[in-house]
């Protein structure tokens, strides 16, 4: 179990902005060296100049985790320069916003090959090698939504439960051998860029494309800004490297995440209806219907404040 306490080399996949970038930092910060991987080259390395700025150690490797071929590079090139990783973070993801009826094929195949498949491919990669050594941690990031049967996100929470689900599989493979798994289920947090790489497939009345990828900027942007007020990458973060010290299995962040996971095992049907609410033609109606109230100087000042 010392290596699960005090890793010396961290990968982290999306580490270039978010909870990613938030786990690399305060990683680096305990004097580990991580590597820092992400699919925008640009900002993986912004976060490994941000390390190297504060005295730490990182490299950068530029990875599509839903590619297996480059996991498998990334694999031998990581453990050839660096050493086998103690502790191997699964955090790439993003959201699809729209009901299932409003998803094309390429829309849900790309929601679970970005957050679950890149969980697996990642796991495929470095487990060998953790197994091999005997010993070894690996955090998959799931989320509270996995929980929840939200018809407003329906691929997301499909992904984020069977992250959890294979992660608890994987636990229990892998105890024997002396790695630990464990799964995080962050609730809401701010200050990351998932609704800027999600997309809106609902169909909202009045909005055509262009008017949904405005309405995703200015509140991606605004999330990203002023998020972290409520909670910020660090606060889950923080709860990472809680969670991995300590070999945790299934682990919620933040208040309303424990209360998804505490209604889903002890009310199912109680959270169902709840969830129900949300349905995607009553939030469609309901964004049409602010929208069209909304007057233009309050959309013009969000607009300016999200920097849009």
């Amino acid at each position: 179990m010392t290596r699960h306490a005090d890793p010396r080399l961290v990968l982290i996949t999306g580490a270039g902005s978010g909870i990613g970038r938030a786990t690399a930092l305060r990683y680096a910060g305990m004097g580990a060296k991580v590597i820092v991987t992400d699919i925008d080259g640009a900002t993986a390395q912004t976060t490994a100049d941000m390390i190297a700025a504060q005295g730490g150690k990182a490299e950068v490797y530029i990875l599509d985790v839903t590619d297996d071929n480059a996991w498998q590079t990334v694999a031998a090139q990581v453990a050839e320069n660096h050493g086998v990783p103690d502790l191997l973070i699964n955090n790439a993801g993003f959201g699809i916003a729209g009901g299932f009826l409003d998803h094309t094929k390429a829309d849900w195949d790309r929601q679970l090959a970005v957050n679950l498949d890149g969980v697996v491919n990642g796991c495929r990669a470095f487990a060998p090698l953790m197994v091999e050594r005997g010993s070894g941690q690996i955090v998959n990031i799931s989320s509270g939504l996995g929980y929840i049967p939200l018809a407003m996100t329906p691929s997301y929470c499909t992904s984020k439960a069977a992250v959890r689900m294979f992660s608890e599989c994987l636990r229990s493979e892998l105890a024997p051998k002396g790695v630990g798994v464990t799964v995080i289920c962050p609730g809401m947090v701010g200050g990351t860029n998932l609704l800027n790489h999600g997309s809106i497939v609902a169909e909202i009345d009045g909005f055509d494309e262009a008017d949904k990828n405005e309405l995703q900027g200015v509140f991606g942007a605004l999330a990203e800004k002023y998020g972290p007020l409520l909670t910020s990458p660090d606060y889950i973060a923080r709860g990472i490297v809680r969670a991995a010290r300590h070999n945790w299995g299934v682990v919620p962040v933040r208040p309303e995440s424990w209360l998804m996971f505490g209604l889903h095992r002890l009310a199912p049907g109680l959270l169902r209806s709840g969830a129900a609410l949300l349905a995607p033609e009553r939030v469609e109606r309901g964004v049409a219907l602010v929208s069209d109230r909304i007057p233009q100087r309050w959309i013009d000042f969000a607009k300016t404040r999200a920097g849009v």
